[in-house]
């Protein structure tokens, strides 16, 4: 690890982002890609199919307006596609939504990138976001480098996020998540207070999504296990936890205390009462949902030694006993 270099490339991102890169009118294209069961099928039939919230009226308004594109031509909504085939939907004069854009690289090497992701902020571009997005605002610092996300935190989920610099090095870091071979460590603080000081959930998690990208426990999903310890239970009603996640399924962590009746405190999407709301991401304005992945531990992909990397406190952590639970860890 080369201090001076992780110096440069903070002072670097800092001065790229301080304007954010995705705030000023842009035009900004999302990939359509056409999967081999729709191959010799017409693109409205298909669009619709994928995208079953949004009518055919609104695709037949994007495609008089020449926003469907394949390539740099604009096509009809007759066009016959191919599978694996990539269209583009162009939406002119974008100004995404603000974020949090204090990024923090902690390690770097010639394989690998950990970084503190501050919230709100998407990891990658979707939806709304494009260049107000972690992976595009690293790439400003890292042009020689074909950035790979190799796991993904949520948009309001702050800590640490680890990308490797050479397929090779990607490879093997996703094998390690495959495998549950890296360790991961979050602070939570929920609403309630657990019964036990230990205890495990391993609640399935249903395969489809819901209403805002949601997905909740079920009898028959994929299985999902986390354990979790009570550092505190505050006078607030709300308790600080460790959760250790054993598998990586999406929202696992906040599913499994929502499920309890004792939801994130600050989640926009997993609300008390086994209430879900229609929205994903939070502004920056918003209080911050209380989720920060704290640790990883790793297999170097390289010396295959076993690597230790730790994320500074989020703002919402303010317990001196978790700061001292963490410096005897």
């Amino acid at each position: 690890m080369n201090s001076d270099s992780i110096e440069l490339r903070n002072r670097q991102l800092w001065r790229l982002t301080r304007a954010l890169p995705g705030s000023h009118p842009h035009d900004n294209y999302r990939p359509i890609n056409v999967p081999g069961r729709f191959d010799r099928r017409r693109l409205l039939e298909c669009l619709c199919e994928m995208h079953p919230h949004i009518g055919p009226n609104q695709w037949h308004r994007w495609f008089a307006a020449g926003h469907i594109l394949l390539g740099d031509d604009p096509v009809s909504g007759d066009q016959i596609v191919r599978g694996g085939e990539q269209y583009r939907h162009l939406f002119p004069d974008t100004v995404e939504p603000d974020v949090d854009a204090g990024i923090e690289i902690l390690w770097e090497d010639s394989f690998l990138v950990a970084v503190h992701k501050p919230a709100p902020l998407p990891m990658h571009p979707c939806g709304r976001f494009n260049h107000n997005t972690l992976i595009s605002m690293l790439r400003l610092v890292y042009q020689a480098d074909d950035l790979h996300v190799v796991h993904r935190l949520d948009a309001n989920t702050t800590g640490i996020v680890i990308l490797a610099r050479t397929r090779i090095a990607a490879n093997h870091l996703r094998n390690q998540f495959d495998a549950a071979s890296i360790d991961k460590r979050y602070v939570v603080r929920c609403e309630g207070h657990p019964p036990e000081d230990f205890f495990l959930r391993d609640d399935s998690i249903t395969r489809q999504r819901g209403r805002a990208g949601s997905r909740s426990a079920c009898d028959c999903g994929h299985s999902a296990v986390t354990r979790f310890e009570v550092i505190e239970r505050n006078g607030n009603g709300t308790s600080l936890l460790w959760a250790t996640p054993t598998t990586g399924r999406t929202n696992q962590i906040r599913i499994h205390l929502w499920a309890m009746g004792m939801p994130v405190v600050g989640d926009p999407v997993y609300l008390k009462n086994n209430q879900l709301a229609s929205r994903q991401t939070l502004t920056v304005d918003e209080p911050p949902m209380c989720l920060h992945a704290a640790e990883l531990v790793l297999n170097h992909p390289e010396s295959g030694r076993r690597l230790k990397l730790v994320a500074r406190d989020a703002e919402w952590i303010a317990s001196s006993l978790l700061r001292d639970v963490i410096s005897t860890t």
